[in-house]
């Protein structure tokens, strides 16, 4: 069968929707890894008080710090790559979606009003691409939507019904588990100052 002009339009908009995102967010997540995207405070600003600083310089100071910048930069670099490929796409995208967001919110936060909505414009328009190329693959979107938000009930087959009282001793016993390994880790790597901390519990 003959593609249509219509078709063969679609496939190559698509195709340069995916290969423009990728190579952004491709260049923003390597910027952040080599080191070349935040920062960028003088001596001067260091010394400022941080009230007299804009919140830009605050936020971009702040932002430069690792483990965040390699995450973010990784995160973005990931999603780009998942772009180019046509069996991770759709992953790709929905990486995509939080990752805008979260810069959107930032810079709609500490940038000032002409960056603000330049950023907000561009950023927008972004989503904007990602929902056209999550509805181009509906097909394959339009089924995982519906199949995570039906209605999962959980099984409520216990006969005696103040059983269930046990979910009061069990839900504080699950904030506790995760505790363990930090008291682990704190016991292997400074067991002298546990030791005095447990001693001046009980004195």
């Amino acid at each position: 069968m003959e593609t249509t002009k219509e078709e063969k339009f679609q496939t190559l908009l698509v195709l340069s929707i995916r290969i423009l995102l990728a190579l952004i967010f491709l260049s923003y997540g390597m910027s952040k890894i080599s080191g070349g995207q935040f920062g960028g405070l003088t001596e001067a600003e260091l010394n400022t008080p941080i009230k007299d600083l804009s919140l830009f310089k605050i936020g971009w100071y702040l932002f430069d710090h690792q483990p965040f910048k390699a995450f973010i930069g990784i995160s973005q670099v990931m999603a780009a790559a998942f772009l180019l490929f046509n069996r991770t796409v759709i992953l790709g995208l929905l990486m995509l979606i939080p990752i805008i967001f979260n810069i959107l919110v930032i810079d709609l936060t500490i940038m000032g009003y002409g960056l603000k909505v330049g950023f907000f414009f561009r950023l927008t328009g972004y989503l904007f691409y990602i929902a056209l190329l999550l509805f181009y693959y509906k097909q394959f979107t339009f089924p995982a939507l519906r199949s995570i938000t039906q209605t999962h009930s959980t099984p409520t087959n216990l006969k005696n019904k103040w059983t269930y009282l046990w979910i009061l001793l069990i839900i504080p016993l699950l904030e506790i588990i995760p505790a363990a390994p930090k008291m682990l880790f704190l016991i292997a790597t400074h067991p002298k100052e546990v030791w005095v901390q447990i001693m001046h519990w009980f004195t």
